[in-house]
């Protein structure tokens, strides 16, 4: 049985195939993405292995995705590099694919139909990749814009209490740092404004600082208590990059 009949076979008759190129078909099948264009699959022969159906995206899946979003930060590339694992995809040269035997064509097919449609969802993207981020824009904030501070990350004051750990240290010329701590959560709120109130307790010398994802987002009762224990705060990471160096520079001196 050649390679159009497995197929045919394999959805009982109920799919088309496109031949684009020599050994390579596209499937002609009535699932779309949100946009309302039709996800592109291809089959092909294997190249490890001639006798597997290899299920493939001809590099459409990432060019379709960089219209909107680039994998291009550790967090977006842990995302797919999850998406990848969970579904059984390999990543070459910037091609999905999905090595099948012919009697699984129709299982696998759909899975890696699924797995595109995941890759392409703006909702997976903004959501996951805006929640994650704040973290890693403000390192990336911390570490450029704030570089005269000599700033250190997780670092933990009390010795004999490792669990108390600060996002991040920022030295100061009068030796009173700046503890600062990313917010993007209620339960990241509690943390630190646990660790802030233990330290108050040691009698360290320092600064609270803390920087929220948005402080909206908070319910009342977890914002009250971080605004008890901290000595400064910005409602938002935009709103720290605003006025964040001129407020530090201001209680360091």
């Amino acid at each position: 049985m050649n390679l159009v009949e497995a197929v045919r076979a394999g959805f009982d008759g109920q799919v088309e195939l496109y031949p684009r190129r020599e050994g390579l078909w596209q499937l002609i099948l009535p699932i779309y993405h949100e946009d309302g264009d039709m996800v592109d699959v291809f089959v092909s022969r294997s190249d490890a292995d001639n006798r597997l159906i290899r299920i493939r995206d001809n590099g459409l899946t990432l060019m379709r995705l960089s219209y909107t979003f680039d994998v291009n930060t550790p967090t977006r590339e842990r995302i797919l590099d999850t998406l990848l694992a969970n579904n059984g995809i390999t990543l070459e040269e910037g091609e999905f694919f999905l090595d099948s035997k012919p009697e699984m064509i129709f299982q696998n097919v759909m899975q890696f139909i699924g797995f595109v449609q995941k890759v392409c969802s703006m909702r997976l993207w903004q959501r996951e990749t805006i929640r994650s981020l704040f973290y890693e824009e403000l390192e990336s904030f911390v570490f450029e814009a704030l570089s005269r501070f000599r700033p250190k990350k997780n670092v933990t004051p009390l010795k004999d209490y490792p669990v108390l750990e600060v996002d991040y240290l920022l030295e100061t010329p009068r030796n009173k740092p700046f503890f600062l701590y990313g917010v993007g959560n209620q339960d990241k709120a509690k943390t630190a404004a646990i660790a802030l109130l233990e330290f108050q307790k040691a009698r360290l010398p320092f600064v609270g600082v803390v920087v929220h994802e948005n402080i909206e987002d908070l319910p009342r009762k977890a914002a009250t208590y971080l605004t008890r224990n901290a000595d400064k705060q910005f409602p938002t990471l935009d709103d720290f990059r605003k006025t964040g160096v001129q407020s530090l520079e201001r209680l360091a001196a």
